[in-house]
This record gives C-alpha cells, structure tokens and sequence, in this order.
C-alpha cells in the first residue's frame, strides 16, 4: 500500500470514527476496532512503513520503512492498562502507544519496549500477558519532556 493509499484509508477512518461518534453517539472506548486500525494507519505513515503482511499478524502491526517492526497500541481511556502478550515480544522491535483524545490520535510512546517494563505488571487473569500502567506512561513522558522516544 503507498503512502498515499494509507492516508486515504486513514482519513476515511476517521470520517467513520466522527459519524459513530458525533451522529450515533457511540464513546470512543466503544469504537475500539476502529481506533486501533486508525493506530496502525498513523503509525505506517509516520514511519513510511506498510501494514503488517497479513491481517492480525501476531506480534506487530506495522513494518517501517527501515524495516522495523512495530506494535500499536491504540486506546480512548485516560487511565487503565494496555495489554502486551509477553509470547510475542520478541516478534517486535519498537513499540507505539496512542490515546485518541478529542478525536485526535496522540502519541505517547514510540520506542523499544524494554524501558517500559517497569510501568508493567503482570496480568491476573490471563497468564503471559503484561500490563502496561497508562498513567504511569504518562508520568514518564511529563518526567523526560525532551526524550524523543517518549512523545
């Protein structure tokens, strides 16, 4: 898909994302679908990468440009846990994290995992699985305003 495809089937996305929003009055933590798949649109341009070569690919949702691998993690909440599968972490090589706040994607993280293990914790209910604390990833970010890897 080329850039150009990505950004029409962002904006058309996010056409959706408005009409679910502000016509049928659905809440943004309700339309999940579409504002992950809106991550994944975001993430391949900003990297000018491609989608991952298959649908729900295991392990990442992008490829870069320069041939990277990326997770997205999309969410509405302002606070909660994101869900990372420790089975397949080593399946990518950077990790986004993006909250859509007012209709608008904003980036919280873009960067390797590792240095968000101590914001996680082990899940209690499905073994395997991480949880990534959202305000704490947000503390980090207020706390390190000039580290690029935390936007």
């Amino acid at each position: 898909m080329t850039q150009k495809e990505l950004q029409l089937m962002y904006d058309k996305y996010m056409e959706i994302l408005h009409i679910e929003i502000n016509q049928l009055k659905c809440k943004p933590t309700e339309v999940r679908h579409l504002i992950g798949r809106l991550g994944e649109f975001h993430c391949a341009l900003k990297t000018k990468g491609d989608l991952a070569y298959t649908p729900n690919q295991h392990g990442f949702d992008v490829v870069s440009q320069a041939g990277k691998k990326v997770s997205v993690k999309t969410t509405a909440q302002n606070s909660g846990f994101i869900t990372i599968n420790q089975k397949t972490m080593n399946q990518f090589d950077k990790l986004m994290v993006l909250q859509m706040v007012d209709l608008e994607l904003k980036e919280l993280y873009f960067g390797p995992f590792d240095r968000l293990i101590p914001l996680c914790r082990p899940t209690r209910r499905v073994p395997n699985k991480f949880e990534l604390d959202i305000t704490k990833l947000k503390k980090l970010k207020k706390a390190n305003p000039n580290d690029q890897s935390i936007i």
